[in-house]
């Protein structure tokens, strides 16, 4: 496997291609400060840990289920992309695949995918 990264400006151009089916797209890093080696001093670093993808839909039943009807279909699709991740109210997309795999592609069939889940219509009525 090998480790891909998005540049900045890769990373606005999915960022507003998700945003048009109403998803949040974004890195996620961890700032952390690595151990003293070989009498050097204490470090901090950024860890890379992939990508993000959360739905802002309003209706209150697409944020819960979404996340986990898109992962259900990637998981099944031939190839599978059984190695995304239920994270939170989101996916997780790590940042290396297996073999036969890039990170533009990924994001290409995700995206794709997504637009063919169903929404739930809103029933209106709450104000």
């Amino acid at each position: 496997m090998r480790l891909e990264h998005l540049t900045a400006g890769e990373e606005d151009f999915w960022r507003g291609e998700f945003a048009q089916q109403n998803w949040i797209f974004g890195a996620l890093g961890l700032s952390v400060t690595l151990p003293e080696f070989s009498g050097g001093t204490p470090a901090l670093r950024k860890m890379h840990f992939g990508y993000y993808l959360q739905p802002l839909h309003l209706n209150a039943d697409d944020r819960e289920d979404l996340p986990r009807k898109l992962v259900h279909v990637l998981a099944r699709r031939k190839p599978p992309l059984d190695f995304l991740e239920l994270s939170g109210a989101g996916v997780r997309i790590p940042h290396c695949f297996p073999q036969g795999f890039t990170l533009g592609s990924v994001l290409r069939i995700t995206l794709q995918e997504m637009q063919r889940l169903p929404l739930k219509e809103d029933l209106g009525g709450g104000e």
